[in-house]
């Protein structure tokens, strides 16, 4: 039984997808609990059962992880190198995206039985009131510190960056309020803003409607995504006489397809309700699936740097494994991958306890916008022909910025216990 009475029986359409969430990712990452309740051994509507879920620091740390990783790719370092999908086809956003979503419905499941709905409405978007304000803030220093530094020092990465506002700077500034321009490292918290404004329909949705219409219809959108959806949609505005609109290009909306994420946001709110909702006992993870995990996720990794046999031509077959539409060999890796890492992380988290990432990750959103403002600082150093930066410029542009990040963090540690003391 799904949560809100969807069986697997009656959702033969995604029943590879059940099959492997419901054995694989859906009991690693939601652990065995004690049934509170008998209403699924009888023919009476399933009604959830809520637990309260204790913060597990593994998460935590896995989302430091994940900031660790964002941070060393978007830096301009040597580095990159080895932390852009160091695991495969699968980088460190299709990680934060699933995960935030785990969390978001695990937070969210019991407002969905209040009495006034309302509450879950503006709970979530208060939610993304407060990102949006992050991203808001995040704008303003793109455009008012490095536009105008990149204009006075004329420095090709930060053009390259911010093209479109020292273009136009007049439609870039308004068109970026509503989430339309969206510079390269400024795209993934608008995608995160739409993401929980969207969640609301998504939760009320899967109540009246139950899991399994709501996986497909995610599923059927994701599905037209990699089919070109968000250029048809674009062609069609365009093609309409009467609308003046879009005022600007496709490729300046964000590198991230919406229509191809919320599919990953999906199913990461379905498995953190289930978590919060499915009173009973869950079967252990089958050594069968975990080892088909491994095997898809060592050969996609040998793939990923071309090893021997594994050789791909990735501009033939790069289609497949495209980060921004997120691709179906990129969704199955990740997919394999989160599953060992989840399988893996509390075994390994229990022995090693990693308090400076778990500190990282308990701030994730002051840490994530502040590393955004240090990596477009950075971008200042580079010279007119974009050179590498010098050995001893990289190690003081890395100290930098992970010791600001940490200072970021234990801020925002010490604010919570505050407002925590009576």
């Amino acid at each position: 039984m799904w949560p809100w009475g969807a069986s697997l029986d009656e959702a033969p359409c995604v029943w590879v997808l059940g099959l492997f969430c419901r054995n694989g990712l859906w009991t690693v990452w939601n652990p065995p609990l004690r049934a509170s309740s008998t209403a699924h051994l009888t023919r009476e509507p399933f009604k959830p059962t809520f637990v309260h879920m204790n913060r597990r620091p593994e998460l935590d740390s896995l989302r430091g992880i994940l900031l660790v990783l964002m941070t060393l790719t978007h830096l301009p370092t040597r580095l990159n190198t080895i932390s852009n999908q160091p695991f495969g086809f699968v980088s460190a956003a299709e990680g934060f995206v699933f995960l935030s979503a785990f969390l978001v419905g695990v937070v969210y499941a019991n407002k969905i039985e209040a009495a006034d709905p309302n509450v879950l409405w503006r709970s979530l978007w208060q939610r993304a009131l407060k990102v949006y304000g992050y991203h808001v803030a995040l704008l303003a220093f793109a455009f008012a510190v490095i536009g105008t530094l990149g204009m006075a020092t004329h420095r090709p990465a930060i053009h390259n960056l911010l093209g479109f506002f020292h273009e136009d700077p007049i439609t870039a500034l308004w068109s970026s309020l509503f989430l339309l321009y969206c510079p390269p490292l400024l795209d993934i918290l608008p995608l995160y803003v739409v993401l929980l404004l969207l969640t609301p329909f998504i939760l009320l949705g899967a109540r009246k409607a139950g899991w399994t219409r709501i996986l497909c219809l995610s599923g059927l959108v994701w599905l037209s995504a990699q089919l070109g959806l968000k250029r048809a949609l674009y062609d069609l505005l365009v093609f309409i006489p009467v609308l003046p609109w879009p005022p600007l290009r496709i490729e300046l909306s964000g590198a991230f397809d919406f229509f191809a994420w919320q599919f990953l946001w999906v199913l990461g709110v379905w498995l953190g309700v289930g978590r919060a909702t499915a009173p009973e006992k869950r079967e252990v993870v089958s050594p069968v699936l975990l080892s088909g995990a491994l095997v898809v996720s060592v050969a996609l990794l040998l793939m990923r740097y071309q090893v021997g046999i594994f050789s791909i031509d990735l501009d033939l077959y790069g289609a497949l494994v495209d980060k921004w539409t997120l691709a179906p060999v990129r969704l199955v890796n990740f997919l394999a991958v989160a599953l060992l890492a989840s399988w893996l992380s509390p075994k390994v988290f229990r022995w090693l306890r990693p308090r400076v990432l778990e500190v990282l990750g308990r701030a994730s959103l002051p840490v994530f916008s502040v590393h955004l403002v240090l990596c477009l600082l950075s971008l200042a150093l580079l010279n007119e022909n974009e050179d590498p930066l010098a050995d001893w410029e990289e190690v003081v542009v890395l100290v930098a910025t992970f010791t600001v990040m940490l200072l970021v963090a234990c801020r925002q540690a010490a604010a919570l216990r505050n407002s925590q003391t009576p």
